[in-house]
């Protein structure tokens, strides 16, 4: 009698007193430049909320540590955060949950250089891929981009913060900085950086979709969160989100590439399970270029 009168109180407390919130660890913002955070932040914050029927409420919580790539799928590894986003490569996906939908269409991989203005004709000058190599790309140290760039022969100049790069850039220290077309508009039109520019008549082409990353030791979450992506792509709500925020809507239409000059790359880090066959999953570049899956070498 007295076990089911401490059972019956545990039930009436558990009603009384709800059970507490999820809460998934996220990095923090890089730099005041890195407006695109916002956008993983809240595509995350709108899954979660679209879940939480089928999970539980669930808030999220920002470590605030700036973190390099190494770093953080290193805290990822440790169980210090949940979820990191990063664009995708072999050895990631071999020791993490990769959520395989692209969370901006495959975007991520048409690289627009940001420029200093005063180099625009210079950049007009540019016709072929051999010209721009001779140039050197400023990249982030740990970002697969600058291997792909390598790869393909290119001249990188390896930097270990985001902040530090567009430092780099208005010195002139490097030439160029390729950003996702995602990421571009919204770096540049932030305060301090009226001295550059989208070069966007040349368009660096490669395959390299960005993804949520889960541990491998959170099932549950990373069901989740592919739960919920998978219900935005089946109501085409991501494209919209896609299209809306106010942080990627400057790319579009993109119509507006039609005349830009676009290098295609191979990307030697692509995973060969890399979903090219459900279309629903990324948004083309109007322009007739190989399948990307041709492109790995």
């Amino acid at each position: 009698m007295v076990k089911l009168l401490m059972s019956v109180a545990l039930i009436i407390c558990c009603f009384a007193f709800p059970l507490a919130a999820q809460q998934v660890r996220i990095q923090s913002v890089q730099s005041s430049e890195n407006i695109t955070y916002q956008y993983y932040y809240d595509l995350l914050q709108l899954i979660l909320t679209q879940t939480a029927d089928d999970y539980g409420s669930a808030d999220i919580v920002v470590i605030n540590t700036p973190l390099s790539q190494s770093r953080g799928f290193s805290m990822l590894k440790a169980d210090l955060l949940d979820v990191f986003w990063a664009g995708t490569t072999v050895e990631r996906e071999r020791k993490f949950h990769a959520i395989k939908i692209p969370l901006v269409g495959g975007l991520l991989g048409a690289r627009v250089p940001v420029i200093v203005r005063d180099r625009f004709a210079e950049f007009e000058a540019i016709n072929t891929p051999r010209q721009l190599q001779q140039l050197v790309a400023c990249q982030g140290a740990q970002w697969p981009d600058s291997d792909i760039l390598e790869y393909n022969g290119y001249r990188v100049e390896r930097v270990i913060t985001f902040q530090l790069i567009y430092s780099m850039l208005k010195q002139q220290r490097c030439d160029y900085f390729p950003r996702g077309l995602n990421e571009a508009y919204a770096e540049v039109n932030t305060k301090g950086n009226e001295s550059l520019m989208v070069y966007d008549k040349l368009i660096l082409h490669y395959p390299l979709p960005m993804y949520f990353f889960v541990s491998n030791d959170h099932p549950r979450l990373a069901q989740r969160i592919t739960q919920g992506l998978e219900a935005l792509i089946t109501t085409g709500l991501l494209h919209v989100f896609i299209e809306q925020h106010e942080t990627t809507r400057d790319m579009f239409p993109l119509s507006k590439y039609n005349n830009s000059r676009i290098f295609d790359l191979a990307n030697p880090l692509l995973p060969p399970q890399t979903p090219f066959q459900n279309q629903d999953l990324w948004i083309d570049l109007p322009h007739p270029t190989k399948n990307a899956a041709a492109l790995v070498e």
